[in-house]
């Protein structure tokens, strides 16, 4: 069961014609989903190889490294060979769209904060060829140690993993793009079969967060070139987390960032929250992504900032 001030609280962020669907996607069976890793293979070859094994696909438009298995159990997809050669990398489509928004190129240095396990990590490390440079920070100290065994395995040699809480992390240099993929309430994977992932959740974790993310958001912006790109996201529907943490890093920053569109063409979405709680929000909050829950991909938030 879902917590009942949860429901409350979702019915006033998603729109009305979708709200009973949003809710459904709770109670549903998520699909697996796979990344590409272009790091081992190209993805040609990798698709090749799945239609002559005979194993069902589904490409995705806004992404030429991310696969649907169809017809294939989580238990059936750990026994491919491409997945256990780290060919293929677990991952939901959602995690994915916030380096697609970040867009690294191999010639950049890029900040990676609160990078564990990984999975973002190495797409960025896939989309820049092994090229540029990524330091990848992790504070707990087993996250570390996944971070850096996810990065060998899938052969992401531009990476500098480094272990250390994102808001004491210090630097000589300026990075072209960081990546603030932040410890949130995690309310999207929220499962109504799976009490653990409600448990802990609470209005007052919610301010916990916060507190938490506005410290990594503005550390991170101190890392970033002038003209350089941040972008900020969580798998949280709520607001305090996603557009309050925005507009105050609006405020604090006293002009020094902006916001931009994040827009993925393709991506279903819904509207930025402007209000909430009597608070009202920056109007440049809007230009921020809200991914809407669907069968395939659950929501997610993610805004892109640029240092001026």
């Amino acid at each position: 069961m879902l917590p009942a001030l949860f429901i409350e609280r979702l019915e006033k962020i998603i729109p009305a014609e979708y709200f009973t669907d949003v809710l459904s996607t709770f109670s549903g069976h998520s699909p697996v989903t796979v990344r590409i890793n272009t790091l081992k293979k190209p993805a040609e070859q990798v698709l090749a190889e799945l239609i002559a094994s005979g194993i069902p696909f589904e490409k995705i438009s806004w992404s030429s490294d991310a696969l649907i298995l169809t017809g294939l159990a989580s238990e059936q997809c750990r026994e491919l060979e491409l997945v256990k050669n780290n060919v293929l990398y677990r991952q939901s489509l959602s995690s994915m769209l916030p380096v697609l928004v970040l867009d690294p190129q191999k010639e950049e240095m890029v900040l990676d904060f609160c990078a564990a396990p990984g999975s973002k990590t190495t797409q960025m490390s896939a989309l820049m060829e092994n090229q540029g440079e990524i330091v990848a920070v992790e504070a707990i100290r087993p996250r570390f140690y996944k971070l850096k065994s996810v990065c060998e395995l899938l052969g992401a040699i531009n990476v500098s993993c480094k272990l250390t809480d994102a808001r004491r992390f210090r630097s000589f240099e300026l990075f072209d793009k960081v990546l603030v993929d932040a410890p949130c309430s995690s309310e999207s994977r929220f499962k109504t079969d799976d009490p653990k992932s409600v448990g802990y959740w609470s209005p007052r974790k919610i301010k916990e967060m916060v507190q938490k993310q506005r410290g990594l958001l503005l550390s991170a912006s101190r890392f970033l070139k002038s003209g350089g790109t941040l972008v900020y996201s969580t798998c949280t529907f709520a607001p305090e987390e996603n557009e309050g943490v925005l507009d105050w890093v609006l405020r604090k920053s006293e002009g020094q960032l902006e916001l931009a569109p994040a827009a993925i063409e393709g991506i279903k979405s819904y509207p930025a929250i402007h209000e909430w709680e009597g608070k009202s929000y920056a109007p440049e909050v809007e230009q921020a992504l809200r991914v809407l829950p669907v069968e395939t991909m659950e929501g997610f938030f993610v805004a892109k900032f640029i240092k001026c």
